[in-house]
């Protein structure tokens, strides 16, 4: 399931989700609830991996609804961005998939990321969730 940034834009497209690229001076990117807005601000970016980790994780704000206001308590923004990862997680790291890989000998967290087309810490991520709040069992 390698990355492909232009399916995953289309795909938003097709969700209706609108992505634009803009400077943002305190973060990489956010999510509009309402506007069904995606500003991300490529300029801030390392590669395509960190580009498309960012995508997938604020789609996955739109596919599970978590969202929050600017002045909403810390836990509910953990709360909100653990939802959307989690969402990004069973869609673009599917744990059949990464269970198959493992399989096949692919079981460093960089060649795990490298195969998904995500950051390292985000594979991570997808490991922790898939170990810990699902039991997935890996050997």
């Amino acid at each position: 399931m390698k990355q492909d940034l232009d399916k995953l834009y289309l795909q938003m497209e097709q969700d209706g989700i609108e992505v634009i690229c803009y400077p943002l001076p305190h973060c990489k990117s956010v999510a509009l609830q309402k506007e069904k807005v995606v500003g991300i601000d490529r300029q801030q970016l390392e590669d395509s991996a960190e580009e498309y980790t960012i995508l997938i994780h604020e789609k996955g704000h739109f596919d599970s609804g978590a969202f929050y206001t600017e002045d909403a308590p810390c836990l509910l923004r953990g709360q909100a961005e653990t939802r959307a990862d989690r969402a990004a997680i069973r869609q673009y790291i599917p744990e059949q998939e990464l269970l198959d890989c493992l399989r096949k000998g692919i079981c460093s967290r960089w060649e795990l990321a490298e195969h998904f087309g995500v950051t390292e810490a985000f594979m991570e991520k997808a490991i922790d969730y898939y170990r810990d709040a699902c039991g997935a069992i890996f050997k």
